[in-house]
């Protein structure tokens, strides 16, 4: 880094409250007089545990040492986070030397950023964004450097044209794709880009230090999901001689809830400091259990006052019918799995949850409230609710719940809500919704509206997407399609001599999908659309990560190939022998199964519509006992009772 930006930097100032030492090639800030004794600080022990982790973290903070806290599911990680900005603000001088430089807290949600944001009353000190909004802050003012390192990116390659230097181009970042125009010599980089972008920043020292300048600490929410590399580059090379220091950091989270592909998972450097937290403020006492029984290394305590909560296993190794094959090997039918999911559900309402929820439970709105039905896959919902063929037609199966599709969005997010504004009489919505091209002026305009109205609601009823789509792309009173119309061009007829000239097998693919879509009943979309707007009980269980229900019902099926329960379930007594990919698979399926499970705040029900192995049932019963796990039994693919594994006389009881 050139000696333009190294003279940016400013020297830091001295504080009557503090100074800057070096003590272990870290930065130090001292605690006030008052506050040592013999030299040391002393630390107000509290029967509080939130107390004492505050303590600590300001301990670690004060003696210019980096620090992770470590805290399992509901143990309140974002509290931690939130009561230490609150303690910084509260003696600002002490831990920001200077007025301009402010605390960075990095999430990964936008969700999560406006939480810490209301939080902490905007205050200006706390910088709070998404980790590529923190990451753009730091990079946007050294375009020069980013396009020297543009180059060297894997990603990027195919976008160069074998071009080794990119000088005087200009550089952006965008959520969208990553673009080079040669013609306008111009850069955009994608949402991918930036983590590898700043792990060669950050291997700077130079980088690290005018970062340390402007934010002195970082906290880092849900570290464990930090793009892997990223973390480490953060805390620079271990050992390296420097007179330059960076910032002190701070990662709360908890590595046993990494989900995500290429994340970091644990951070265990041996310069970072671990804290622990341990009380589980959001379970009851029976969900505590299993989830210190899955993980002892960590073991958790309850609230005070907690109930007693409730476990359920259901396993469906007793349906004598055939099983699905190929990505759902061991699966039971469809139909099966469904009576499976409603009697599970009513006999946990029923025996142990005491919820009014009347018998019955067939459809998507039969289930109380505050109970959570989760699913591993987006297909399995979609079979649950009925809108297999919308699922079937995208090649991504998540694509069109993301509403990456123009259709999709366009019907999800203007066709639908402009309608229902229409049902209640809200005109003037209805066309700021539609982007209408001109008011209504006479009769005849009026008439106009009215029968397209009603044309659209009577297709809706039992057309097909491509009946409504047509209704839509042929009237002339609302704008708004352009990119639909875009995507109806390139893809209708597929003998589109466009397409056929441009020979390529992705925007085939894309215009056999819409092709697909077109085709599917309307009725799928608005499932879909009820799915998306919270009439259902249903997620998957990457979806509700950071969530808590009072009831959860998780199913555990088949379908991801990277999230095998079974076989996690499986290996669990041997899991310390396991090496490289084996070792791998069982950490990504045992992370998602402790997230599932650990959404509950009073009830748990578990239902397995895959086929468990001995090895597997010798887990679950390990865990939560015989007499919590039953046996659904079948006539067909109803589901005529449950079979528990024993009594107290060590006889199988039937429900």
């Amino acid at each position: 880094m050139g000696g333009a930006e190294i003279h940016q930097t400013r020297s830091r100032m001295a504080h009557e409250a503090g100074r800057d030492d070096n003590k272990n090639g870290r930065r130090v800030i001292t605690a006030r007089p008052e506050e040592t004794a013999q030299g040391k600080h002393v630390v107000i022990v509290t029967d509080s545990e939130a107390q004492t982790v505050r303590e600590k973290i300001l301990t670690a903070l004060r003696e210019g040492t980096h620090f992770k806290l470590e805290a399992g599911a509901g143990a309140g990680k974002t509290s931690s986070l939130i009561e230490a900005l609150q303690s910084i603000l509260a003696d600002r001088d002490r831990y920001l030397l200077r007025r301009d430089q402010r605390v960075a807290c990095v999430t990964y949600t936008n969700v999560a950023r406006d939480e810490i944001i209301s939080r902490t009353d905007g205050n200006p000190s706390i910088f709070a964004d998404t980790i590529h909004g923190f990451l753009w802050q730091l990079l946007s003012p050294f375009p020069k450097y980013l396009l020297r390192y543009v180059v060297e990116i894997d990603a990027m390659q195919a976008k160069l044209e074998g071009r080794t230097s990119l000088d005087g181009y200009t550089v952006d970042y965008s959520i969208g794709y990553r673009r080079v125009d040669h013609d306008k010599l111009h850069v955009q980089l994608a949402h991918d880009d930036l983590p590898a972008l700043a792990c060669k920043f950050f291997a700077l020292p130079k980088f690290r230090a005018l970062t340390a300048d402007r934010f002195p600490i970082v906290f880092v929410d849900e570290y464990q999901d930090t793009p892997a590399g990223l973390a480490e580059a953060m805390l620079g090379t271990p050992g390296a001689e420097t007179t330059l220091r960076g910032p002190l950091y701070g990662f709360f989270g908890d590595h046993w809830q990494q989900i995500y592909d290429k994340a970091c998972g644990s951070i265990d450097a041996p310069s970072v400091k671990l804290i622990v937290r341990r009380r589980n403020r959001r379970s009851q006492r029976a969900v505590v259990n299993l989830l210190n029984t899955m993980r002892p290394e960590l073991e958790q305590t309850t609230n005070p006052g907690a109930g007693e909560g409730s476990i359920a296993i259901y396993h469906t190794n007793d349906w004598a019918g055939t099983r699905l094959t190929h990505h759902r090997k061991g699966q039971i039918g469809w139909e099966a799995a469904h009576a499976a999911r409603s009697w599970a559900l009513e006999d946990a309402r029923r025996r142990l949850w005491n919820t009014e929820t009347p018998d019955g439970l067939d459809g998507a709105g039969t289930a109380a409230p505050s109970t959570k039905i989760l699913m591993l896959t987006h297909e399995t919902i979609a079979g649950e609710l009925g809108y297999q063929r919308l699922h079937q037609a995208f090649r991504r199966n998540d694509s069109y719940v993301k509403k990456e599709d123009h259709v999709i969005a366009f019907f999800l997010d203007v066709l639908e809500p402009a309608l229902l504004h229409h049902r209640n009489k809200r005109y003037g919505k209805m066309f700021d919704v539609l982007g209408h091209r001109s008011l209504l002026t006479s009769p005849a305009d009026k008439h106009a509206w009215a029968s397209l109205l009603q044309e659209l609601e009577r297709t809706r009823e039992d057309g097909t997407v491509g009946d409504v789509l047509d209704l839509c792309l042929n009237q002339q009173l609302f704008d708004g399609l352009g990119k639909v119309r875009e995507r109806h061009r390139k893809s209708v007829p597929l003998a589109n001599t466009e397409l056929q000239a441009e020979s390529d097998d992705k925007a085939k693919a894309r215009a056999k999908e819409y092709e697909a879509l077109r085709a599917v009943p309307y009725s799928q979309l608005l499932a879909l659309h009820d799915h998306l707007g919270g009439g259902t009980p249903f997620a998957t269980q990457h979806g509700v990560k950071g969530q808590e229900f009072d009831r959860v019902l998780a199913v555990v099926s088949k379908g991801h190939n990277r999230f095998q329960i079974p076989e996690m379930l499986a290996n669990f007594s041997r899991r310390h022998e396991l090496k490289g990919k084996e070792w791998e698979a069982f950490v990504r399926a045992r992370n998602l199964f402790y997230v599932a499970c650990s959404r509950a705040k009073e009830h748990l029900a578990l239902l397995f519509t895959t086929k468990i192995d001995p090895s597997a049932l010798n887990t679950l019963r390990e865990w939560v006992g015989d007499s919590r796990i039953i046996s659904l039994q079948f006539d067909g693919d109803s589901v005529i009772s449950g079979e528990r594994e024993v009594n107290d006389t060590g006889s199988p009881v039937r429900e």
